[in-house]
């Protein structure tokens, strides 16, 4: 047995380092056919089919709502919750000029040019929630002090009439999104609307409730925890 035992102790000596060093040496995938992915994914129409799929059963629903709310004795407050980058605006065509990599300068630079296009299918959602009467709300992770480029974005992309736009205040700081957008549903919430749905293109936009339904926007380009 005690034989056994030292062949064991030996084997494992051996293989298991190996084992660790490849694992934790494995090459990750290549920087360059990513991005090319990325533009595939984009340009062969998947992501606007996907997309499209996301919100046709978003404005299903919101349609459904509305509808059921006229019906009622007591009509409520309804609301939608939009966030904007790759949600109302698309910025792709900066981000695929940047190969994907842009620095906090460029990011500002276009978005104080307002010249980010709307995303079509976001903006046909929007458009019928105002003819049904239920009041639409941003909730974006852009700061305050862009607030005046923003709204000048939103109107030259076709969005018009929105209830309010919420922005990060100046002096939120904590590594998640998710405690300031849980917090400005929340308040609206309080300000007496039902929030229908909460549409974002990142999971943090829609972590947190106070919202009937949550939808997910496909968004391969980056990451907002």
């Amino acid at each position: 047995m005690r034989k056994y035992k030292t062949i064991i102790i030996t084997f494992l000596a051996f293989f298991c380092p190996i084992f660790i060093s490849q694992t934790a040496l494995a090459e990750p995938a290549n920087l360059t056919l990513l991005k090319n992915e990325l533009k595939h994914y984009h340009d062969s129409g998947e992501y606007n089919k996907e997309l499209n799929e996301v919100l046709k059963k978003a404005e299903q629903y919101m349609i459904f709502r509305a509808n059921s709310n006229t019906k009622q004795a007591h009509p409520e407050k309804l609301a939608i919750v939009l966030d904007i980058d790759e949600t109302s605006l698309s910025n792709y065509d900066n981000m695929v000029m940047q190969e994907f990599a842009n620095t906090r300068e460029q990011i500002e630079q276009y978005t104080h040019a307002a010249i980010a296009p709307a995303i079509k299918p976001t903006l046909a959602l929007y458009n019928d929630a105002l003819k049904h009467g239920v009041n639409v709300f941003f909730v974006t992770g852009r700061h305050e002090s862009s607030l005046k480029m923003t709204v000048k974005n939103l109107i030259r992309a076709g969005y018009h009439d929105w209830t309010d736009i919420i922005l990060k205040p100046e002096q939120f700081h904590e590594k998640s999104v998710i405690p300031y957008k849980t917090q400005a549903r929340e308040k609206i919430s309080q300000k007496g609307y039902v929030i229908i749905e909460n549409i974002g293109d990142q999971s943090s936009d829609l972590q947190g409730g106070y919202a009937e339904k949550f939808y997910k926007l496909p968004n391969p380009y980056y990451y907002i925890p």
